[in-house]
């Protein structure tokens, strides 16, 4: 499998691709403790994650942590764009600090846009909307990545810890590839890295939240992460946990690094069983086990930010969801995945109502062949555009419970389906206009000027 984050492609097998990529599992397990778990969760749309716990942890203590996504403004919104804002809202409303980018350098280099037609693309399509959906202004902030020198600055700085083979290995870039492309990744690592700035919060548990095309960014920026880095906590071959001050010139002699971890595991953390050994620049934390690697790590980097002034991130946790079905079927005769490229298959929030209505009414379903074959067999709400739009935006677990079952079994026709669903589509992109056309007095409150 590839995944590419500048492709079209459409996942058939998402079981196997969280194994070949190394993802962890997002199910109701993973939410155990935390209170009103998002729909979005509990139905598994959020399919998968990188590093998560620790965001998790942080929710049921009610520590801070802080939110960091971005939008392409390389085509209007749609649906399936919608699934990353209704995160962004439920972490806001466990506490979260939100930042989003809109990625008006990368819709320029990689995707031939003037970056003024970007940023008012992204201004009038996605933060209208996102503020319409219930983003809070006074917890979130959007900004543009040309207007934010301190991203562009971490991006350059970013760029001595890869070098092109790693790029080519993690992209496929071919030796034709224009630069500015190559820089777009650096500048995401930038964007996702720049949060825990001291004055944006500090080294903290994040979640990037996205689709899981992406990926290769988050692979990228968890790496940087680790290299930016003055110390490494590790499990070693005989299995204890160490913390190693790297190799690199540290910023202070080893002996007093070493002394200032040894406080902290003691003091802050409460490890008692502590082995010095300075000459390999090494604390071996007796009683811990890997589970206790982010804890430690997170104060160290804590410590590394504000006593040592480093930037001491804590690698970023991201989060992956299922794309959107397009409503209708590509060249091949198999939907592919909503797409802004192609408006056939998506529903965008600012459409027409004709327009809305013609989409679904045209949507490819999993019904039979005949109206008594479905009676008798039921049809596959798993092959349908139609029960995506239930699943991902417009049923609560009652509703969604009812489609299902008499989908299943045969006392719901397709046509009756998709005018329910065309009814419930209606009325919530009807809410969506309104508040939009009531939020434009926030954009100026919400968007950075830098």
């Amino acid at each position: 499998m590839k995944l590419d984050p500048w492709g079209p492609g459409q996942i058939e097998d998402y079981a196997k691709l969280r194994a070949e990529f190394g993802l962890g599992v997002v199910d109701k397990a993973t939410w155990e403790g935390v209170k009103d778990p998002s729909p979005l969760f509990e139905r598994e749309i959020v399919f998968a994650h990188r590093g998560l716990e620790p965001v998790v942890d942080a929710i049921r203590k009610g520590d801070p942590f802080g939110v960091m996504t971005g939008l392409m403004p390389s085509g209007k919104m749609h649906l399936g764009h919608k699934t990353v804002i209704d995160q962004c809202i439920w972490y806001q409303k466990q506490g979260a600090d939100v930042h989003i980018a809109v990625a008006d350098f990368e819709a320029y280099a990689a995707r031939g846009f003037t970056i003024p037609d970007a940023q008012k693309l992204g201004l009038e399509e996605y933060v209208l909307t996102y503020l319409a959906l219930g983003l809070d202004p006074k917890k979130a902030e959007v900004y543009f990545q040309t207007k934010r020198s301190r991203v562009k600055d971490l991006a350059y700085r970013l760029g001595l810890y890869v070098n092109w083979a790693t790029m080519k290995a993690i992209y496929g870039f071919e030796d034709s590839v224009r630069l500015a492309h190559v820089n777009a990744p650096l500048m995401q690592a930038g964007d996702i890295l720049h949060i825990q700035g001291t004055d944006l919060g500090g080294p903290r548990p994040t979640v990037v939240p996205v689709g899981v095309d992406q990926d290769p960014h988050l692979r990228l920026t968890r790496d940087l992460a680790a290299a930016t880095r003055v110390f490494s906590v590790t499990e070693t071959k005989d299995k204890k946990i160490g913390v190693f001050v790297k190799p690199e010139k540290p910023p202070r002699d080893v002996k007093t690094l070493l002394g200032d971890v040894e406080g902290i595991l003691r003091r802050d953390l409460g490890y008692g069983d502590l082995k010095r050994n300075d000459a390999y620049r090494a604390i071996y934390v007796g009683g811990a086990n890997p589970n206790d690697i982010a804890r430690i790590d997170l104060a160290l980097g804590q410590y590394e930010a504000n006593e040592l002034g480093e930037p001491g991130h804590f690698a970023p946790a991201s989060t992956y969801h299922r794309f959107m079905t397009g409503l209708v079927a590509g060249p091949d005769g198999k939907p592919g995945k909503m797409s802004s490229s192609k408006p056939e298959t998506a529903i965008f929030i600012t459409d027409d109502p004709k327009d809305v209505e013609k989409k679904v009414k045209r949507a490819v379903t999993g019904g039979r062949a005949t109206e008594a074959e479905q009676r008798r067999l039921g049809a596959n709400p798993y092959a349908c555009s139609v029960y995506e739009l239930y699943l991902y935006h417009l049923a609560n677990d009652k509703v969604l419970a009812e489609v299902y079952e008499e989908c299943t079994t045969g006392k719901r026709l397709c046509g009756e389906c998709k005018m329910q669903a065309l009814d419930l589509t209606q009325a919530k992109l009807k809410e969506i206009r309104e508040k939009r056309e009531a939020s434009r007095h926030l954009v100026k409150e919400i968007v950075s000027d830098q």
